[in-house]
C-alpha cells in the first residue's frame, strides 16, 4: 500500500481500488458491513432504497460509490454515467424523469436521466448510476411506475424487457439537434438508488414499491466509530476491489428460479430458512411471492461468492429479512401484534414471553439466530405498543 509522511506521522496511503479505502479517502466513515450490503444489494437487483434519519449519509454513500466505480473515467465521461436527480413534489408522471415532446416547437426536451439511459445503451459494459434524492417527496407510483414494471419484464426469452414509449414522431430532435428514439429500453447496466426521508412533507411507499427493492436503513449514529473508523465487521467483502464486479456476463441481470435452486444447495445440509419464514407469514396472509424468493436467494448466493470466508451466511439471510421482508410491515396492533411476535421468536430461534424476547433482541450480547432483524422487530413492537401503529420506515 505504501506510506506518506505529513511532517509528524507516517500514514498508510489510501488504495483507491479498495472500496473501503476509497470512502476513507473522502473522509466518509461507513462500516464495512454497510458498504458490503449496498454493493450486494445493487448487484442483486438494480434498485435500492436508502432510508433513515436525516444527516446519516444516505445520499453520500450512493454518490461516492458511483464515483468509486467511475474513478478511472474523465470528468466528462463520468458525468454521462452518473445522474443525480432531486425529486420534485409536483411530479405527477414520468416527464420529470424522461422529458417530453413539445408540440409547439416540435422539439423533444430531454433530461439527464434520458441522456444517461441512451449513453448506457451505447456502453453496455459500463455501469451507470441514477440517484433519486428525496424519492418520496412525490408519489413514487406516479413518476416511477414505468421503471418498476419494466424491471420485472426481463426474462430469459426477453432479456431487455419491455419498452417505454417516449413520443409518436417518426424522428424527434432536441433543441441541440440530438435525435431521440420514440421508444427506449431500461438497460440492465443502469442502477437506481432512491433516498428517503420521512416527515409531514413526504409520502409513504406502497407495498408495490417496497416489494421491488432492497431497503437499507440508516438510523444508527455511532460516535466512536465515526471518530476512529469502523474497522470490525462480521459481514465484509473478501476482495474490496469491486469496481468491475457489478456487471457479470455469467449471471443474468434479473433474478430467477435458478437463484433459488442455488440457494437450496447452500442450505441442503440444514433446514431451509426460506420455507420456515414463508410458512410463518402465510398464516397471517403476510407471505411473499416468487419474485422475493428469487431476490433473497440471489443476495445469499452472491454473499457466498463475495464475503470473507469466516463470514457466516446466516448473516446474509438475516440482512435479507431486514431489507426485503420487514419493510412491508406497517399497520395497526390488530394486524401486526401476533405476526411480529411470532417473527421475533423466529429470529431469536426460541419462543419466550414477549418482554423476555425483546430484552434478548436488544441486548448487545444477544445470541439470536438473526440479530439485526430481531432488534428491528423489537423496536417495531415497542412502537406498536406505544402508538397502536407501526412501520418499518420511521
Amino acid at each position: 500500500m505504501g506510506y506518506t509522511y505529513d511532517g509528524e506521522k507516517f500514514y498508510a496511503k489510501s488504495d483507491k481500488s479498495n472500496l473501503f479505502d476509497f470512502f476513507r479517502s473522502k473522509d466518509l466513515m461507513f462500516s464495512k458491513e454497510t458498504l458490503s450490503r449496498y454493493f450486494l444489494s445493487l448487484k442483486t437487483k438494480p434498485f435500492v432504497i436508502l432510508t433513515g434519519i436525516s444527516g446519516t449519509g444516505k445520499t453520500k454513500i450512493a454518490q461516492i460509490f458511483a464515483d468509486y466505480v467511475c474513478q478511472d473515467e474523465s470528468e466528462k465521461s463520468k458525468e454521462k454515467r452518473i445522474a443525480f436527480i432531486p425529486v420534485r413534489s409536483d411530479w405527477m408522471d414520468n416527464k420529470g424523469l424522461l422529458g417530453f415532446f413539445n408540440i409547439l416547437d416540435r422539439k423533444y426536451h430531454t433530461t439527464p436521466l434520458l441522456e444517461l439511459i441512451i449513453n448506457a445503451e451505447a456502453n453496455s459494459d459500463k455501469p451507470h448510476f441514477v440517484i433519486l434524492d428525496e424519492m418520496n417527496l412525490a408519489k413514487v407510483e406516479y413518476y416511477f411506475s414505468d421503471f418498476l414494471s419494466i424491471m420485472e419484464t426481463r426474462t430469459n426469452d426477453n432479456p431487455k424487457g419491455e419498452k417505454i414509449h417516449l413520443h409518436s414522431e417518426e424522428i424527434a430532435e432536441t433543441p441541440g439537434e440530438v435525435k431521440i428514439p420514440n421508444e427506449i429500453y431500461i438497460p440492465e447496466n443502469v442502477f437506481f438508488t432512491g433516498t428517503v426521508n420521512v416527515d409531514e412533507t413526504t409520502y409513504m411507499f406502497s407495498p408495490k414499491v417496497l416489494d421491488r427493492a432492497n431497503v437499507i436503513e440508516f438510523n444508527e449514529v455511532n460516535l466512536d466509530g465515526y471518530s476512529s473508523g469502523f474497522e470490525q465487521s462480521a459481514f465484509s467483502l473478501e476482495n474490496p476491489d469491486v469496481r468491475n464486479k457489478l456487471i457479470d456476463s455469467d449471471i443474468p441481470s434479473f433474478c430467477s428460479k435458478s437463484d433459488y435452486e442455488k440457494f437450496k444447495k447452500i442450505y441442503e445440509e440444514i433446514d431451509n430458512p426460506m420455507e420456515g419464514l414463508l410458512d410463518l407469514l402465510k398464516e397471517y396472509n403476510l407471505h411473499f411471492g416468487y419474485r422475493v424468493v428469487n431476490e433473497i436467494s440471489r443476495f445469499v448466493r452472491l454473499a457466498s461468492d463475495f464475503l470473507e470466508e469466516e463470514s457466516d451466511l446466516q448473516q446474509a439471510m438475516d440482512i435479507q429479512i431486514l431489507q426485503k421482508i420487514l419493510p412491508k410491515f406497517h399497520g395497526t396492533r390488530g394486524k401486526l401484534e401476533e405476526p411480529l411476535e411470532d417473527l421475533l421468536a423466529f429470529c431469536l430461534d426460541e419462543k419466550a414471553p414477549l418482554k423476555e424476547m425483546i430484552r434478548q433482541a436488544v441486548s448487545p450480547k444477544t445470541d439470536a439466530l438473526y440479530p439485526r432483524s430481531a432488534k428491528k422487530i423489537a423496536r417495531m413492537i415497542k412502537t406498536l405498543d406505544n402508538q397502536g401503529y407501526t412501520s418499518f420506515i420511521e
